[in-house]
């Protein structure tokens, strides 16, 4: 049995609703499986538009075992906001500031260290000058294949062709004003999720000082950088015991198979077992060899199967089937595209960014990036993902293994709107030595959460061929299908932005402040199935302060509250924090970190009875009113 709780909201909306007052005694409610509310075609024109959720709703639920006991829509009270003066203090875990790196580390040793002429391919990076619009989202259970299919895409390449016209406006303009600087550039790929373009050039240590004095650069680094997959090996034990870590199979047994998980990785064995009969896999790509759509099958070269025997055992956790019994299921039933990345000798980081716009192209609204690329947070791999969250994606990434160490977690994992994955042994939680450690850059905790590694999964050397999964990459499928599995779940409670699904994921985390390590992030994902949960997204200014109620019946036990905000590579930091107020005025908790972008606060055991108050804080917001997702909940 749970605690009553109640919450001072209006009611708008309502749908199976068994909210009661402190001390009054409900029916006891029968469970239900949530399902997407039904759609107009207001509605669907406005998912394919780039819906966004309203700000100042509250969305609560009760849950056992998943399952929906209750579940209402309110709005915050009017006497929620307010502000105040706040003299800001430098805390404990911040950092200096820094100018960003603008040259990636082969280019920087070969050119400034050794005097070398690079002249291979690069990827230049530009500042941006354009906001990525949100790109359509599919209603639940339609395929890309439906007439709503069609319509989707069609707007997504309508969205890519003006981004396009602009992108190239900027290159052109920068190839003028390199030539004018004596740096001689050619355009060879036109980007259009970033503001950059692979080209031919030749760096010396002249050139390369002239292409930095231009500020529009942001970034310049080798098209191809050679980085392996994000693998390792050891002891092995099953997927479902994974999942039982990250207690993922109530939302699994929910049903919800709707979307698409794009795999940016080394490609995959298609043919295997757990991804046939049924078929779980759509799209295969190759993103090296298949040109800017990844799929010219007449080029040279072009191949989609599995040169690493890694993208297989991404795929085999995330999405295969049972057809080699309960035990290598993967985490979710939904459909998986798979873009290749990877060369036989490495990571090709210009197919990386292909991957990435196409991905957001055709929809994939999950990105899994098995990627460990040694580049800074404005490097072209972590933009492109921080670009895919603007256009409405979530980015699930690898901390990468270069540990033990610090301050060594790769790209895209380090980016701001990405969650980056730490690894623990799905045996005995122990913490796997190897995982790349935070801070990001610019001081960041990473990773963001941590995942069972080293289970027992499909590889690639015949199609029915199982082992061992290790490093951060054995790890990640697990946190990416349990984000892909909360997307839906969040989309059958009415609720469209992506990022609620990152402060979801932060509230699945095990650990609260102060705890927050750059070894574990805030710890081992467990996805909550009993309880009750509020959430809902606010704007937060300098000084601003929203009180949310939470009212607590007796016997409830731990509070937790979380907050998530998306914050730009480009922006200032905005330092926001969360407080957790007993019904008699007394702060019992607060996340209070000075560096990160989430906050999670929680007080543990049982908890006195009457109205909480978790209080959203603006502690020093500098880039102005800054979106912020929050997310609370008893008894979980």
């Amino acid at each position: 049995m749970f605690g009553k709780t109640y919450f001072g909201v209006l009611v708008i909306a309502v749908i199976t609703i068994t909210l009661v007052a402190v001390g009054c005694v409900p029916p006891t409610p029968v469970p239900v499986t949530p399902t997407e509310p039904p759609m107009n075609d207001d509605d669907v024109n406005r998912l394919l538009s780039g819906r966004e959720d309203p700000y100042n709703l509250v969305y609560h639920v009760e849950i056992a075992d998943g399952k929906d006991v209750s579940f209402e829509i309110g709005e915050l009270p009017e006497d929620a906001f307010g502000d105040e003066e706040i003299e800001v203090e430098r805390k404990e875990d911040a950092v200096p500031e820094r100018e960003p790196d603008r040259v990636h580390p082969i280019l920087q040793e070969l050119v400034f260290g050794r005097g070398e002429v690079f002249t291979e391919p690069v990827i230049v990076v530009l500042q941006e000058t354009l906001t990525i619009p949100r790109f359509p989202s599919l209603p639940v259970g339609v395929s890309r294949d439906s007439d709503i299919g069609k319509r989707a895409l069609a707007i997504s390449e309508d969205r890519i062709e003006q981004l396009l016209s602009k992108r190239s406006a900027d290159s052109e303009r920068f190839l003028q004003i390199a030539g004018e600087q004596g740096v001689q550039i050619e355009l060879m790929e036109q980007y259009w999720l970033i503001n950059g373009f692979v080209a031919k050039t030749e760096l010396d240590t002249d050139a390369l000082e002239r292409l930095l004095s231009l500020e529009q650069l942001s970034y310049i680094q080798p098209a191809f950088t050679g980085e392996e997959p994000p693998q390792d090996g050891n002891a092995n034990n099953d997927v479902d015991d994974g999942r039982a870590r990250i207690v993922s199979d109530p939302y699994f047994n929910l049903g919800l198979t709707s979307g698409y998980i794009g795999l940016l990785d080394s490609g995959i064995r298609d043919s295997h077992q757990l991804f046939n009969s049924p078929r779980q896999v759509d799209f295969l790509r190759d993103c090296v060899n298949g040109g800017a759509n990844c799929n010219n099958t007449a080029a040279a070269g072009y191949n989609t199967t599995d040169n690493w025997d890694h993208g297989t055992s991404s795929a085999g956790i995330l999405v295969g089937n049972n057809r080699l019994g309960n035990a290598f299921r993967g985490v979710t039933d939904i459909t998986l595209d798979s873009w290749k990345i990877y060369t036989a000798t490495g990571l090709d980081s210009a197919a990386a960014v292909r991957g990435i716009q196409r991905a957001v192209a055709v929809l994939d609204r999950v990105l899994v990036g098995e990627i460990q690329a040694i580049e800074g947070e404005n490097g072209a791999i972590a933009v492109a993902s921080d670009n895919a969250y603007d256009a409405g994606a979530v980015n699930v990434a690898a901390n990468g293994n270069p540990g033990p160490g610090t301050g060594n977690v790769r790209s895209p994992g380090l980016a701001h709107k990405t969650i980056g994955v730490g690894a623990l042994d799905v045996t005995d939680l122990s913490q796997y030595n190897n995982q790349g450690r935070g801070p990001a850059p610019d001081g960041r905790y990473k990773p963001d959460l941590q995942a069972p590694n080293n289970s027992e999964t499909s590889e690639s050397g015949s199609d029915t061929d199982l082992g061992t999964f290790g490093g951060t990459s054995g790890a990640t499928p697990y946190a990416a299908g349990a984000a892909a599995l909360m997307r839906n779940w969040l989309r059958s409670h009415s609720t469209y932005d992506n990022g609620a699904v990152y402060a979801h994921m932060i509230q699945s985390g095990t650990q609260a402040w102060p705890g927050y390590s750059n070894t574990t992030g805030l710890g081992l994902l467990q996805m909550p199935v009993n309880g009750q949960a509020w959430w809902g997204k606010v704007n937060v200014g300098n000084g601003g302060i929203i009180n949310i109620p939470i009212g607590v019946g007796p016997g409830s036990s731990n509070l937790r509250a979380s907050l998530w905000w998306p914050e730009g590579q480009a922006e200032q930091h905005d330092d926001i924090d969360v407080h957790l107020i007993d019904p008699g005025g007394i702060e019992r908790a607060k996340g209070y970190s000075g560096v990160s972008i989430f906050e999670r606060a929680q007080v543990p055991g049982n908890l006195a009875s009457g109205q909480w108050t978790v209080r959203i804080r603006g502690y020093n917001v500098a880039s102005g009113p800054q979106q912020v997702f929050w997310v609370v909940d008893v008894g979980s």
